[in-house]
């Protein structure tokens, strides 16, 4: 049977959020190369996760005059009201920016002119932005470096926050939020490690609400010495329709020593008659293909 095959797009990229949009599936990710090199967005489309086609960049930090022009991290894209946000981190702690786009393609523009978040609350470095939207329609900002994990609600406007900034940080948690719901459970997932070595992993918590508290209930991907190393720095998507689940994640090849050379993959994620995220196995073979 025709798989999508890992990696799934071709070239270097780490941090993937994947999402479906308008009847097709993207993947936003960071170009994975020296910082000085990371000056941009790109965006790649499918509509079965098997044959991936390049939107282009999507976003420049030459149209970004408050950036300092490298280290563009860890997109987050979000829709509502008609349009797409895009979150993104500037300059290795420069701040997280808000752009936005009629098209979930883009091109994005920055829609505030500067960072939307840029003091370092709780001491969480202002990166790793991950925008997510309840079934109420709040939208909620997770983010944070430096081992610390904090959440803000975003302003129906999805270009302001609203109230205080709230530190959210389980055990263990070095970066990469990423929130999930499923059946009135919250999952706070995360990165844990460090994303340069074998130890890069995603653990999880649940609770009955955005704000936890969150207590770690463990891993659910981790390296595999048979298949690849450090992986880690991921998203989830549910397949409209279903409940079947599928993790994005970059991770680097056996073989690759270069602290750059990260690959983006897609894996089935499954839970268990408990509701427990069951471990995710590692696969050069990837998913199914799913057409909608």
């Amino acid at each position: 049977m025709t798989t999508a095959g890992n990696p799934v797009i071709p070239g270097w990229y780490a941090d993937p959020e994947l999402h479906f949009f308008e009847g097709q599936y993207y993947i936003y990710p960071t170009y994975s190369a020296r910082y000085e090199e990371q000056t941009f967005f790109e965006a790649w489309r499918s509509e079965d996760l098997v044959d991936w086609q390049p939107c282009g960049r999507i976003l420049d930090f030459a149209d970004v005059p408050w950036s300092t022009n490298r280290a563009a991290w860890a997109p987050s894209v979000a829709a509502k009201n008609g349009k797409y946000y895009m979150y993104f981190s500037a300059g290795d702690g420069a701040g997280i920016g808000v752009a936005v786009s009629d098209h979930p393609n883009g091109p994005f523009k920055d829609a505030i002119n500067k960072p939307l978040v840029s003091e370092y609350h709780h001491g969480a470095q202002p990166i790793d932005a991950h925008a997510y939207v309840d079934d109420d329609g709040q939208a909620y900002l997770y983010y944070g470096g430096w081992r610390h994990a904090v959440v803000v609600k975003l302003g129906d406007d999805m270009i302001s926050t609203i109230g205080d900034f709230i530190e959210i940080t389980p055990e263990n948690y070095v970066e990469g939020p990423f929130m999930i719901k499923r059946n009135g459970i919250y999952y706070f997932m995360w990165s844990e490690g460090s994303w340069g070595d074998a130890s890069y992993s995603v653990a999880y918590a649940k609770a009955d609400n955005p704000f936890g508290p969150f207590e770690r209930y463990g891993k659910i991907l981790e390296s595999d010495p048979e298949i690849a190393t450090s992986a880690g720095h991921h998203s989830v998507l549910q397949l409209p329709g279903t409940d079947d689940w599928i993790i994005a994640y970059h991770r680097r090849p056996l073989g690759e020593t270069a602290r750059d050379h990260r690959v983006t993959c897609l894996e089935a994620m499954r839970f268990d008659d408990g509701g427990d995220i069951l471990p995710v196995r590692l696969t050069h073979e990837g998913v199914r293909p799913r057409v909608h």
